[in-house]
């Protein structure tokens, strides 16, 4: 079980059972994009990237000058993700990564209390999910030209 806090900007999430919280801070917009870009393909099969993409929402990201990509920091500068990897199971690893990657999206501290609320693991995978491309489809339903004809 997992609680989470906005702090200032920063997420800070607590394992039952670990003393310090897991701090996520924010992303730029550009990376948030392109990993919320990454999880959308992965819904529909496509997985690749998308452990990368955790492990950028988690611990942040470098842009990358050659490719413009962004891509996660080295691996001495990810003390989330290091942490996690000796502190936690898999499954308890899941319950910080998937909080913090619904926090570096549209939906920030909303996501990550559906997360929470629709029961953490796959059942608040599922709820978060469904409240971001609600959210994405509603934004992107406000923002399309027109298709009415002028008359």
């Amino acid at each position: 079980m997992i609680t989470a806090e906005k702090v200032g900007r920063n997420l800070h999430l607590t394992v039952e059972g670990i003393d310090e919280p897991y701090v996520v801070r924010p992303l730029p917009g550009a990376a948030g994009l392109q990993i919320t870009d990454t999880y959308l393909n992965s819904m529909g099969g496509d997985t690749i990237g998308m452990a990368e993409a955790l492990q950028i929402a988690f611990d942040g990201a470098r842009e990358n000058a050659i490719t413009g990509r962004w891509e996660p920091l080295p691996e001495a500068e990810q003390s989330n993700y290091r942490r996690m990897g000796r502190e936690l199971s898999q499954s308890e690893a899941e319950t910080v990564l998937m909080p913090a990657f619904f926090w570096q999206t549209i939906l920030g501290i909303d996501g990550v209390t559906a997360y929470i609320e629709g029961g953490e693991g796959l059942a608040g995978t599922l709820k978060a999910s469904a409240a971001l491309t609600s959210r994405l489809g509603t934004l992107a339903r406000r923002t399309s030209p027109s298709t009415a004809s002028a008359g």
